[in-house]
């Protein structure tokens, strides 16, 4: 078969495939059937080694240059019509937001559960041990914040005088905390464990610091304004933590691998459902938890922000089947 032979007889393929890809390209109608789909790849296939064969061949340099070209370009659309990434949609945003978020949490509200119960579990015995071990706040409370709270003084009282940059500080330390809380759920859940109980002391035996030196008042009011949605997003990434680490341990009847892939998307939506609320808790800690605000306007509004998250949490997306 001479090179022209060669041409014409696989040139129809060629047009079928340029078609093909085109509804692609366009993006029009209701996309291709399974057939044209499963003959997308078949012909694409054989392009590349038309293509690899024309170029090798020993008559390629009489070939019109033309067809080369074309078959090149082909290829090259062709390629950029299958592995093209899809445009990020802002409606796929809303969509997780107002339901795959929500029903991600309500799925593993066991998960949540358990992360709240280590979390407040500990917090109690780091504000008992706090409060009989005066040794025991030395060691896991910074030194900074002791000899401050001694002095009869709190050590937030200025964040708000350079809010802008302690806002932008505070969500790059916040969410990097979320995230190494999710992602210590690889040593089977051990690692998110031992940080949910470590978070939970610190606040804890920082209380009893505070409590023992009569700034209770001060410390719940700058603590719980950012805290409702800042606590609560730590909480959910525990679940997220101990869901990845209960899919190591016991995947069941698949292959641990597959269940690992499984459910690591539900933890990828905690994980994503987690950055807002901590954006949202970052701006509230610069610029209005340490505002010298009346004491029981931060109450209230601590109330209002958690009482409209668990709400959110509970109601938003939730289908006939829940």
């Amino acid at each position: 078969m001479n090179i022209n032979e060669f041409v014409n007889e696989r040139k129809e393929e060629w047009e079928k495939l340029e078609r093909i890809s085109a509804k692609v390209l366009r993006r029009t109608g209701k996309g291709l059937t399974s057939n044209e789909l499963w003959e997308l790849g078949t012909l694409y296939t054989a392009a590349i080694s038309d293509l690899s064969t024309l170029k090798s061949s020993s008559v390629a340099a009489d070939l019109n240059p033309d067809i080369l070209n074309y078959l090149t370009g082909l290829v090259i659309r062709v390629h950029g019509a299958i592995y093209k990434k899809p445009p990020i949609q802002k409606r796929r945003f809303l969509e997780f937001f107002t339901a795959g978020f929500p029903r991600a949490v309500r799925k593993s509200l066991g998960y949540v559960l358990l992360s709240a119960g280590l979390f407040t579990f500990f917090g109690v015995m780091g504000f008992i041990l706090g409060l009989g071990e005066p040794g025991f706040i030395e060691l896991v409370v910074p030194e900074q914040i002791i000899e401050v709270v001694q002095s009869g003084k709190v050590w937030f009282k200025d964040i708000h005088t350079v809010a802008p940059l302690a806002s932008s500080a505070l969500m790059t330390h916040n969410i990097s905390v979320v995230f190494l809380a999710i992602a210590a759920g690889i040593t089977f859940g051990a690692g998110t464990a031992y940080l949910m109980a470590l978070n939970g002391l610190l606040l804890g035996a920082v209380a009893s610091l505070c409590y023992t030196h009569g700034l209770s008042v001060e410390f719940w009011s700058f603590v719980l304004p950012h805290g409702s949605l800042e606590l609560s997003a730590v909480i959910i990434a525990g679940a997220a933590g101990l869901l990845l680490g209960h899919a190591l341990i016991d995947p069941g009847q698949y292959r641990r691998a597959d269940y690992l892939a499984v459910r690591g998307r539900e933890v990828g939506k905690l994980a994503l459902g987690c950055v807002p609320l901590l954006i949202c808790a970052g701006f509230i800690e610069a610029f209005f938890s340490p505002s010298p605000l009346p004491v029981w306007l931060k109450f209230l509004f601590a109330g209002i922000s958690f009482m409209s998250l668990v709400t959110y949490l509970s109601v938003v997306g939730r289908s006939r089947a829940e």
